[in-house]
């Protein structure tokens, strides 16, 4: 790969090559992404931005297989304050820090060169902000974070008061602003004594203006944007930045599934159905990337909200679907025997539902199934 020397590091070239590759994260895409980072590292050896970014794209990936992209874990004040049992493999860490570190040398060394220069600074700030997610998602540190958190700001809150129109800068401060704004009290104590305030208001402002007018960040603040609005309950803005990251995004069926998940959210059951059920074709369709969803797991969950939403029918042929495809695992599987069971003995198909409980035992027992199916051969499950 032929390297480019540049003095500025966001040239036209770099931003379009740049693009390029992250759009593989946003297509859930993550060892392509990875790769495409590698050769512009090789491309443009000086530049901090690629060491940066695969790095984020390294920790991204993480979050993916532990599940962490679902909406009610980020809108959750205490899901990444509890403990995790899954680690992140040793070389993940490894290859996250070194991104780290090369982007931190490389950005020093611009500065060495143009002391005080913005774009060195930006990737200074850049940096301490991905540490601060990191801590928090990964580490699970509130304090580490906000510690990271702090050196992002101030980085970035420079560079907007000496240019207002540096706009992918608004993104840090305006997570920063938010996060302090709403810190779980045993947190924010610790906080207003060190001196870090947030206002709300100017977080959401701060966002927008990243989300419609910056360089690269754009869809960044745009998915930070349809969270907190979720945690604002401001559903319609939500939805809004979900379908468009999914017509931006086809591929990727997380915003899909987010959009089911906001009209769960808006008590808006018959869309939400619809919207699930359409994730679910996509997936057994094998829509591109959409056959990454573990589909006989993702069949059994989509049954259970249906059944919640009482559309017992519907749920009853996912259940029944999900109970004798042999890529759904264990628990879901005795689980689904056990689940249209009960629905059998709602509809009045007592023979139909005995056999479910019979197949039941046939399974590993989980979370008392044996015990439950024992009783419903016994007696026909009612709802109490």
């Amino acid at each position: 790969v032929q390297a480019v020397q540049a003095e500025k590091f966001l040239s036209e070239e770099y931003i379009q090559a740049s693009r390029a590759a992250l759009n593989h994260v946003y297509r859930i895409e993550y060892d392509q992404a990875i790769a495409a980072y590698g050769v512009l590292a090789k491309r443009y050896p000086e530049h901090p931005g690629p060491h940066l970014a695969g790095a984020v794209a390294h920790w991204l990936q993480e979050l993916y297989v532990r599940l962490d992209f679902e909406l009610d874990h980020f809108i959750s004040p205490s899901h990444f304050t509890k403990p995790t049992e899954r680690q992140m493999p040793e070389e993940e860490q490894e290859a996250f820090f070194s991104g780290i570190e090369e982007c931190r040398k490389r950005a020093e060394k611009h500065l060495e060169k143009h002391p005080g220069d913005m774009e060195g600074r930006y990737y200074l700030g850049a940096l301490e902000g991905a540490l601060g997610a990191y801590a928090f998602t990964i580490e699970r540190s509130y304090m580490k974070a906000l510690k990271h958190g702090k050196k992002a700001y101030q980085f970035q809150k420079a560079i907007i008061d000496e240019d207002p129109e540096s706009y992918d800068s608004y993104l840090t401060v305006g997570v920063y602003e938010y996060v302090l704004s709403n810190l779980p009290w045993y947190v924010k104590w610790i906080a207003s004594i060190a001196g870090l305030r947030g206002n709300e208001a100017r977080g959401f402002e701060y966002l927008i203006l990243a989300a419609e007018n910056s360089r690269f960040v754009g869809n960044e603040a745009r998915v930070l944007l349809m969270v907190l609005y979720v945690r604002e309950e401001q559903y319609e803005y939500s939805l809004e930045m979900a379908q468009q990251m999914h017509r931006r995004f086809p591929e990727n069926f997380l915003f899909h599934l987010n959009q089911a998940q906001i009209y769960e959210a808006m008590k808006d059951q018959e869309r939400a159905a619809t919207t699930y059920m359409d994730v679910l074709r996509s997936a057994e369709e094998l829509k591109k990337n959409y056959q990454m969803l573990p589909i006989g797991s993702f069949r059994f969950n989509v049954a259970t909200r249906l059944r919640n939403q009482g559309k017992i029918q519907l749920a009853l042929e996912l259940y029944e679907r999900a109970a004798d495809d042999p890529r759904t695992l264990k628990r879901e599987k005795t689980l689904s025997h056990l689940r249209a069971g009960e629905i059998l003995d709602l509809l009045g198909q007592r023979q139909e539902a005995m056999a479910q409980y019979r197949q039941v035992q046939k399974f590993d027992d989980v979370e008392g199934a044996h015990k439950k199916a024992g009783q419903f051969l016994k007696t026909p499950f009612r709802r109490k």
